[in-house]
């Protein structure tokens, strides 16, 4: 999602949230006229809502206490003038935001930028996939990989999300290939049977539930993970973590396991298995949260979470999902 998108559904629910002030009106006007880029992304959120989620503009009325709230009347307010003469528009602007927003809800269920993937998941989906060798890999939600073995060398290119590998020897009288993962920041070599890695923004996480895993980052630096460990891979190095709360694998069963996390790892564990946005405030995403969760069930996961949690949760629809530490006055 583009820096202006990402602004326009912060102003969406900062609007809606029914303690918008003056100022925010203010500098929501301002946001606005700043750049056409800026009215064309509160455009696609607009067309987004307007378009087949009555059932959320139906909420956001009852939010407003029976009156339309600012969040909805701007979100059914025509683009204003100043962007328009600006000629944002012009030229079939409308088809554009429709097509982008079609191309966006597409994106969310099968990822756009992975289609040419040797392997890859769409949201809500984990495969299975033996490879020529013997060797297995289980794909989370949302991933992508490419097989590049060669005569010498068992390479897995992780684009998008993470995999769970399980290394098969090589048959006697067959050379030593090494089985390595390879992601943005680095490599993971297979010393043992069973590791996982996932592709995070910036960084690469290697978790070994088996034997052990040499890791090797782009600046060349090299560290031997045993099992049981994990270890973060990224633009200055390679740093271990402590486990001893951690199931960073679950996923593999189909779980989120968390043991004295943030609620914010939680909700970055159930995102790629919810086709929409899913927002979460900084002091939400603080919470320290203990319980397993099934991630095929992921509205539930939220209803579990205000259940037991100091939290809300609005939604817009299936669009737009925002969390947020519970109001104590309300």
């Amino acid at each position: 999602m583009d820096a202006a998108t990402d602004q326009a559904i912060d102003w969406l629910v900062r609007l809606d949230s029914g303690h918008a002030s003056d100022d925010d009106r203010r500098a929501f006007a301002h946001w606005l006229r700043q750049s056409p880029g800026h009215a064309q992304a509160w455009a696609m959120v607009q067309q987004r809502l307007s378009t087949g989620v009555e059932p959320a503009l139906v909420q956001l009325r009852r939010q407003g206490g029976g009156t339309a709230s600012l969040g909805l009347q701007a979100l059914v307010a025509p683009i204003p003038k100043a962007a328009r003469r600006r000629g944002l528009l012009r030229g079939g602007l409308a088809a554009l935001l429709a097509s982008t927003a079609t191309a966006w809800l597409v994106h969310r269920q099968t990822p756009l930028t992975t289609l040419a993937a040797d392997l890859r998941t769409g949201t809500g989906q984990r495969s299975h996939h033996r490879l020529p060798d013997g060797s297995e890999i289980e794909l989370d939600a949302r991933s992508a990989a490419d097989i590049a073995y060669s005569d010498t060398r068992r390479l897995v290119r992780l684009r998008e999300g993470a995999l769970l590998a399980q290394v098969a020897a090589s048959a006697p009288g067959q050379p030593l290939r090494p089985f390595v993962v390879q992601s943005a920041q680095g490599t993971a070599q297979a010393l043992g049977t069973r590791f996982m890695v996932r592709q995070a923004e910036g960084s690469t996480l290697v978790h070994v539930l088996e034997h052990s895993v040499l890791l090797t980052s782009l600046n060349g630096r090299q560290h031997r993970l045993q099992e049981g460990r994990s270890a973060w891979i990224d633009a200055d190095g390679i740093r271990t973590q402590d486990t001893a709360h951690l199931a960073p694998a679950a996923w593999a069963d189909g779980v989120i396991d968390v043991r004295d996390q943030p609620l914010g790892e939680v909700i970055d564990a159930l995102r790629p298995y919810q086709a929409g946005i899913i927002r979460i405030s900084p002091e939400a995403a603080r919470l320290r949260i203990f319980g397993v969760f099934q991630l095929a069930r992921p509205d539930q996961v939220l209803q579990d979470l205000v259940d037991t949690h100091p939290v809300s949760v609005r939604r817009w629809g299936d669009w737009l999902t925002v969390i947020d530490v519970r109001d104590r006055s309300a």
